[in-house]
């Protein structure tokens, strides 16, 4: 069995840039141009470009209701997703690795995003938010609420500096 070699990617820099990427690398802010032999060979490329590359990186779907049902969207609000984007240019459709929202895409940059809960559009910088969704408890450490010694005489935590409420009564 032979192996099948690798298809040849095209891959860019930025002017000043130390990394190589793709078209629509979302690190990339400024023009690019074509990496020449040399880039190739003394610069890495980037890790998002990287995940792209070898098929671990966005799941790209070919229409907007394939990739609601891929994020898994509430029926009853695919209606409302279609409405809130009637004007949006896009020529893509893909979600991150995370798949935890849908971006549409012109030009290789995310022009919209479609969540369980919300639909954004950049350049109009609109915020939808969708019915049927209840959003999750939140993350991040659980807050500790720092508090002094006990009082000896009415047994309540005092502040940090260790003064009781009840003393100062």
């Amino acid at each position: 069995m032979t192996a099948q070699p690798e298809p040849t990617i095209e891959l860019f820099r930025t002017a000043t840039g130390q990394r190589l990427h793709i078209l629509g690398c979302p690190h990339v802010g400024s023009p690019v141009v074509a990496a020449t032999a040399n880039d190739l060979a003394r610069l890495a490329i980037c890790t998002w470009c990287r995940a792209e590359i070898h098929g671990t990186g966005r799941t790209y779907c070919h229409s907007l209701d394939d990739a609601m049902r891929v994020l898994g969207c509430w029926e009853g609000t695919h209606r409302l997703i279609r409405d809130a984007l009637r004007f949006v240019a896009y020529d893509e459709i893909w979600l991150p690795h995370s798949d935890s929202y849908i971006a549409l895409g012109r030009g290789g940059r995310c022009v919209a995003r479609v969540g369980k809960g919300y639909v954004t559009i950049a350049a109009t910088e609109t915020y939808v938010e969708l019915p049927g969704h209840r959003a999750g408890r939140g993350g991040g450490a659980p807050r500790v609420e720092r508090l002094g010694p006990i009082c000896p005489r009415h047994f309540l935590a005092t502040s940090i500096a260790g003064v009781c409420d009840a003393c100062e009564s």
